[in-house]
């Protein structure tokens, strides 16, 4: 098996997910790498967004993001409110803290990610980060 990419990527991917989630909790916050991504979507948006949004843009099952959406609303990271034009629809945004924790996480990830990249050549930084695309375009084909 360790000669398959798909397997390399993965267990790469889960060390990454370890170390950041540990990385996360040494600092104090009740978060897992796994629920960033809602958090994140939050963040770019320039208008409040739907759990429906969220989901569309995460490729995700609605059910699993309304897990992540209460998760992180219960720790305080997130705020719901009723659409005014529809009150069947929840709109999802950033509390103080889950700003704050939308930073501290960028922090984390470019730790990480120097933690890595300052015992790479830069050539190699970079020939992974081709190679990487790379494979993410041919599956997302």
């Amino acid at each position: 098996m360790g000669a398959l990419v798909m397997f390399n990527i993965h267990h790469i991917s889960h060390l990454f997910a370890k170390k950041g989630n540990r990385e996360l909790a040494k600092s104090g916050f009740s978060l897992l790498l796994e629920q960033l991504p809602v958090l994140f979507v939050v963040n770019a948006s320039d208008a409040l967004c739907s759990q429906q949004d969220i989901a569309n843009h995460l490729q995700k099952d609605k059910a699993g993001i309304q897990r992540s959406i209460q998760t992180l609303v219960r720790d305080g990271y997130l705020r719901i409110t009723v659409d005014s034009t529809d009150r069947r629809k929840n709109l999802i945004q950033l509390t103080p803290a889950g700003k704050m924790v939308v930073e501290k996480v960028i922090e984390t990830a470019q730790g990480l990610d120097k933690l890595v990249t300052d015992r790479l050549e830069p050539q190699e930084v970079e020939t992974l980060t081709r190679l990487l695309k790379k494979v993410a375009l041919i599956l997302e084909a």
